[in-house]
């Protein structure tokens, strides 16, 4: 591109999971000079403070109610003020009133699609109601970016024309998560904090508490595991939050192993906290790609999933991990059992998989094939509703 585009990206913004750390991801990845970025968030929250930290310009819409319509006429003046190269948008909500909001605009109009809707709205009524909104709303767009191969095939099997999907796999920088030299000192101090002997075998997971994660299967592995073996020392971090957390800890209880899982709650130092356990878990019932995984394996750390996708473009069972069927408890008990007893293939895989991630899974690799696409974009101009769909 020969000078500065300007692309507007719309979220909710509500939560910081996958998405929002996508767009921060790709936002801090761009050549300096090459994008101004604004984003439209509909909630003032911690992922618009680390947008505003990282020196982007975020405009929160946080007044109006969850599908308040007078939220259209905002969106188009902000539209109208920021006269967006592109605009580029998110998630459901964000999706349906951008779509509406930017109809007649110059700006093509891109979605990247991060995840399947039928686990992400587990209410029947929820899930048809989020469908029609995305369905009757699409045709305005120019294209779709899908996370993942698994994804692109969603949407394609939903009628968008493959012309218009492309897969980005999103990528992250590695820099805080190969700091190998703070690797001891972090397994240290953040056993201590969460009262975890130095000696113990520790399994973790970074989630957001929430059903499509299925969170209760890896506790009742985990269960499962230390009734089989009550001497093996073994202990479970779980970091994150969400609504499930209060399910999770009476299962915990319920199960008797409430001493031996600690709950760590939302934490920033993420890096540090793969620093600290010896295996990672990765229990979705479903996964646009999996973000945590690839931050696990570039720690170098082994990964025992579910394989749930796009999961299995990242782990390849029996090479750069374990895969197991969703929502088998006991399927997944084996496996983590199996790496814990088995150091040399702990070894294996997060040296199969660091090698993996840092070819595949890069930030400038994202940045890069996602200015490609803008470029391809903004070289066809306007596009009408008629033209989109064809």
């Amino acid at each position: 591109m020969n000078s500065k585009l300007h692309v507007l990206h719309v979220i909710g913004g509500g939560e910081f999971g996958g998405a929002e750390q996508h767009i921060l991801n790709l936002l801090t990845a761009f050549p300096q000079g090459a994008v101004e970025a604004t984003v439209v968030c509909f909630y003032d929250s911690h992922f618009a403070a680390e947008l505003r930290k990282a020196g982007i310009e975020v405009v929160t819409l946080e007044q109006y109610g969850r599908f308040d319509l007078r939220l259209l006429r905002a969106l188009r003046q902000v539209f109208q003020n920021v006269k967006p190269d592109i605009i580029h948008t998110h998630g459901v909500k964000a999706n349906f009133f951008a779509r509406i909001a930017g109809r007649g605009l110059a700006a093509p109009l891109v979605t990247t699609v991060h995840s399947n809707l039928r686990y992400d709205y587990i209410n029947p009524f929820a899930y048809l109601i989020v469908t029609l909104m995305e369905r009757s709303t699409r045709h305005w767009n120019r294209h779709f970016i899908a996370v993942s191969g698994a994804i692109g095939d969603i949407l394609r099997n939903e009628g968008v024309s493959p012309e218009k999907i492309s897969v980005i796999y999103n990528g992250m920088d590695f820099t805080a998560l190969r700091q190998t030299e703070r690797r001891q000192l972090d397994r240290e101090q953040l056993r201590a904090e969460w009262n975890i002997p130095a000696d113990a075998f520790l399994f973790g997971t970074v989630a957001r508490f929430v059903p499509v994660k299925g969170l209760p299967y890896l506790v009742e592995a985990f269960a499962s595991l230390v009734k089989s073996q009550p001497d093996s020392g073994y202990r479970l971090v779980m970091v994150g939050d969400g609504v499930e957390r209060p399910l999770l800890e009476q299962k915990v209880k319920e199960l008797g192993v409430e001493q031996l899982v600690h709950f760590a709650g939302f934490r920033h130092d993420i890096p540090a906290c793969l620093h600290a356990i010896d295996t990672f878990v990765h229990s979705s019932i479903y996964e646009g790609l999996g973000y945590t995984i690839i931050e696990a394996m570039a720690s170098e750390v082994p990964v025992v999933a579910t394989n749930a996708g796009g999961v299995k473009e990242i782990v390849a069972d029996g090479q750069t991990g374990l895969l197991v069927k969703p929502q088998d408890a006991s399927a997944l008990a084996a496996a983590m059992q199996r790496l814990a007893e088995n150091p040399a293939l702990r070894s294996a895989f997060a040296k199969q998989a660091l090698t993996l991630v840092e070819s595949t899974f890069t930030i400038t690799g994202m940045a890069r094939q996602t200015l490609a696409l803008y470029d391809r974009l903004l070289k066809h101009g306007p596009l009408t509703a008629k033209r989109a769909d064809s």
